[in-house]
């Protein structure tokens, strides 16, 4: 985990470095939309957003795999609790003697 934090905190450092010595103006065009912006402040939308999208895939997929987790765990135990029939049903006799 702290690996993970060491290389993020490098990652935005670089990001912003690189930000605040690109504070040029440029046009983007995407679809019929034109917009004049700083490279800077494209760069730290882009930034933004993918941050976004990383989270909110990850979120998801930890989701997914939990859900999948989660119905494993209930068909085994519907599976043990069927076996457990199954043992009780075809021996009646020991039951019994049991009993």
């Amino acid at each position: 985990m702290k690996i993970k934090l060491g290389i993020s905190l490098v990652l935005a450092v670089l990001a912003f470095i690189f930000i605040s010595q690109n504070i040029e103006t440029v046009r983007v065009v995407f679809l019929s939309w034109s917009i004049e912006t700083s490279i800077a402040l494209l760069v730290f939308i882009i930034l933004g957003v993918g941050i976004i999208i990383g989270w909110s895939l990850n979120s998801y997929l930890r989701f997914v795999r939990n859900r999948k987790r989660a119905k494993g765990q209930e068909n085994m135990q519907k599976n043990e609790a069927a076996v457990s029939e199954s043992i009780d049903v075809a021996t009646p006799g020991d039951k019994e003697a049991h009993e």
